[in-house]
């Protein structure tokens, strides 16, 4: 029942990122100072920001750009950790050395302590934020990729399958990668969360998007000078988060239930 109501208010949302700034009449990147700080009412539903913007057209691209993003990096490091994790389990020796080493250095040096270093060599922009996140965030997925190989390959039928020849590309592919999408797919899912908040922090530090692209982290961070006057810049977009973060949260629990049942 969680996972079913988490799942309808992610797809909730998802729909009002990508819906709300093509319907919407106004354009949420155009100043129009004359309308700055409107309160919310029937023209604008939740007002207007410092510069004249819909909050309500701005959150959703905002949010749009988020979720993008965030799905992005999540995909990159789930199919690199699938991979690495996956040879790790079946050949062992090396590569599973490797793996437990990057799963080290992921723990001694998470995203945000590298993005915070690579500030000051890389420009802010989708490149820094793919160059803090991609690096290091598949360990995690490796690591439970590793875990289900291992489990997977000593079953009966792998083995005998190993027995009559068949390559460890062929097991990968056919045989152990169908026994662990489920457990891979739990990860990513978390993953996903993890990342999102991830990327609107770094925004929200002043180190991802450049204006005038911006996500919930940004809005936030502009809203700052204003949280006494204008709390409710600052509240909508972080409001939003929480939301897609609690959704995702749910989903990521019932399905965790659902694998140990």
């Amino acid at each position: 029942m969680r996972g079913r109501a988490g799942i309808a208010v992610f797809a909730s949302v998802v729909l009002f990122c990508l819906i709300t700034p093509v319907a919407s009449a106004y354009d949420p990147h155009v100043p129009d100072l004359e309308r700055a700080l409107m309160p919310p009412g029937a023209e604008h539903w939740l007002g207007t920001d410092q510069l004249g913007r819909d909050l309500l057209t701005r959150t959703a691209a905002a949010g749009r750009t988020s979720l993008l993003f965030a799905l992005a990096v999540t995909v990159a490091t789930t199919a690199l950790g699938t991979v690495f994790g996956a040879a790790a389990g079946l050949a062992g020796g090396l590569p599973d050395r490797l793996l437990r080493f990057a799963a080290t250095v992921a723990l001694a040096l998470p995203g945000l302590t590298l993005a915070l270093a690579l500030v000051g060599v890389l420009r802010p922009g989708y490149a820094t934020v793919l160059a803090a996140l991609v690096p290091l965030g598949w360990v995690n997925c490796g690591l439970v990729a590793r875990t289900a190989t291992r489990r997977v390959a000593s079953a009966d039928y792998v083995l005998a399958v190993r027995a009559i020849g068949a390559s460890p590309l062929y097991l990968l592919r056919r045989t152990i990668a169908p026994h662990i999408a489920g457990p891979v797919l739990t990860v990513a899912t978390a993953d996903f969360a993890r990342t999102l908040i991830a990327v609107t922090s770094l925004s929200f530090l002043g180190i991802g998007l450049p204006p005038p692209d911006t996500d919930w982290g940004g809005m936030v961070s502009d809203a700052t000078p204003l949280l006494v006057t204008a709390p409710r810049l600052a509240v909508v977009p972080a409001l939003a988060l929480a939301v897609t973060g609690l959704a995702v949260a749910l989903v990521v629990d019932t399905r965790r239930k659902s694998s140990h049942a």
